[in-house]
C-alpha cells in the first residue's frame, strides 16, 4: 500500500517541452527527430541524454532517452505511457551494482530491456508485456543473468529489429534538462 501511495504522489509532476534533436537508428527501424517527445506528464520534465549502442557488429545506433536516476524515478519508470516511438526510451542509472528484475505493473505498452554492466557491456535482453494486475505483487519480474549498473528500456521488439543483442556496448551523453 505504501507504493501504490509514492507512485500516486509522483503523477503530479508537470511536463516541459524537449530541445530540438536530431537522433536516428537503422533505416528500418525509423527515425525519430526533435529529441524525447511527450510521453506522459509524470516524466517529461526528466533529463534527457542520447543512448549509443554499438552491436556486436560494431555498428552504432542511437536512442533519445529519458533518465531515471532517482529510486522514485526508476520506479516510476514508462508507467501509463502509452506509445513509445522507435528510438525512443528510458535509461535507468544506478548508484552501484545491483542484480534485482524489472516489472511491467501499471506499464501499458510492451517493452524491450538491455541490461548493462559496469563496463556499459549488455549481458542481458529481454522484452516484457504488460501486467495488468490490480497487484502489483502479482506481476512477474524480469530479471537479468548478472549484476547491472545501467538498463535501458525502448518499444518491444526494437532491440531485436536494431541488432541488439548481448554483447552490444551502451553508452551516453551526460544527461541535461529539456528545454
Amino acid at each position: 500500500m505504501a507504493l501504490f501511495a509514492a507512485l500516486t504522489l509522483l503523477l503530479g509532476c508537470g511536463g516541459t517541452p524537449v530541445p530540438e534533436r536530431a537522433v536516428t537508428a537503422e533505416a528500418d527501424a525509423g527515425e525519430v527527430r526533435g529529441g524525447v517527445p511527450a510521453l506522459h506528464p509524470a516524466i517529461d520534465h526528466l533529463d534527457e541524454t542520447v543512448v549509443t549502442l554499438t552491436t556486436t557488429d560494431g555498428a552504432d545506433v542511437e536512442v533519445a532517452a529519458k533518465v531515471a536516476a532517482t529510486t522514485a524515478e526508476r520506479q516510476r519508470g514508462l508507467m501509463e505511457v502509452e506509445e513509445l516511438p522507435a528510438g525512443v526510451g528510458m535509461l535507468f542509472l544506478f548508484d552501484g551494482e545491483r542484480d534485482g528484475g524489472f516489472w511491467m505493473w501499471n506499464t501499458l505498452i510492451e517493452l524491450d530491456i538491455a541490461f548493462a554492466a559496469a563496463d556499459g557491456t549488455i549481458h542481458t535482453v529481454a522484452t516484457m508485456t504488460p501486467c495488468n494486475s490490480d497487484d502489483p505483487a502479482d506481476c512477474p519480474s524480469t530479471v537479468p543473468d548478472g549484476a547491472y549498473t545501467s538498463a535501458l528500456e525502448v518499444p518491444g521488439g526494437w532491440l531485436d529489429e536494431v541488432g541488439v543483442t548481448a554483447g552490444a556496448t551502451l553508452t551516453w551523453t551526460e544527461p541535461v534538462a529539456p528545454g
